[in-house]
Order: structure tokens, then C-alpha cells, then sequence
């Protein structure tokens, strides 16, 4: 019998060493010793499993950070970028999708947020 953890290590190893080498799952399972049909199973288990994320407040040091960039910049023309902030969020689910967005500011990742709890 296999354990959870069992299963996460191969799902690991499969992410690392046999996907990007073209490896299918399948075949991956069968070369580990593992039947496909229960690695099958456990991936369908833990695929319901949802994370709730929470975002509250701004953080201490952007709200610094805004306040001393407003002083800075009184006066001035405001810079428009593409890129309006630092924050770069990446989200792959095990079936290998990735969601990944660069650029935000608090205000773009509680969107993102937001967005994403409308999927769930």
C-alpha cells in the first residue's frame, strides 16, 4: 500500500525529472513501481482540495513606502509604467496549468485575488 507521501514524492519527482523530458505520467507511475490507477485516485483526491487565501490591509512597509514616494514626487508629473509594482505572482495547479502575473501593486493582487476566489 502506498502513502500520501509517497504519492506527493512521485508527483514531485514526475514535475521535475519526467515531464520535461516528455515523460508521460502513465509511464512514469509504471518505471517507479507504482500502478497508475492508485497514483490516478489520490491526484483526483487531492485535486478538490481548495486553499483559502485571505488578503487584509496593506502591508506596513508599501504604505511607508507610498507615503515617502508621495512626498518625493509632490509637484512632479507622475510616471506612468507598465509595470505599476513589484509583486510577481506565480500559481501552477498539478495538472501543470500556470496562472503568472508580474507587476502588481496591493491594489492588482487583491483583484487578482478576488478573481481568482470567483473561479473556486
Amino acid at each position: 500500500m502506498f502513502s500520501e507521501k509517497d504519492f506527493e514524492r512521485l508527483w514531485f519527482l514526475y514535475k521535475t525529472e519526467g515531464e520535461p523530458k516528455g515523460v508521460s505520467i502513465n509511464s512514469f507511475c509504471i518505471s517507479n513501481n507504482i500502478p497508475y490507477t492508485a497514483f490516478h485516485d489520490w491526484f483526483k483526491k487531492t485535486q478538490k482540495k481548495v486553499v483559502p487565501v485571505e488578503v487584509e490591509g496593506i502591508p506596513e512597509e508599501l504604505l511607508q513606502a507610498a507615503n515617502e514616494e508621495q512626498g518625493a514626487t509632490k509637484g512632479k508629473p507622475k510616471r506612468t509604467s507598465p509595470h505599476k509594482g513589484g509583486i510577481m505572482v506565480t500559481i501552477r495547479t498539478r495538472e501543470g496549468s500556470c496562472i503568472q502575473k508580474k507587476g502588481l501593486d496591493y491594489q492588482g493582487l487583491k483583484t487578482l485575488v478576488e478573481k481568482l476566489e470567483g473561479l473556486c
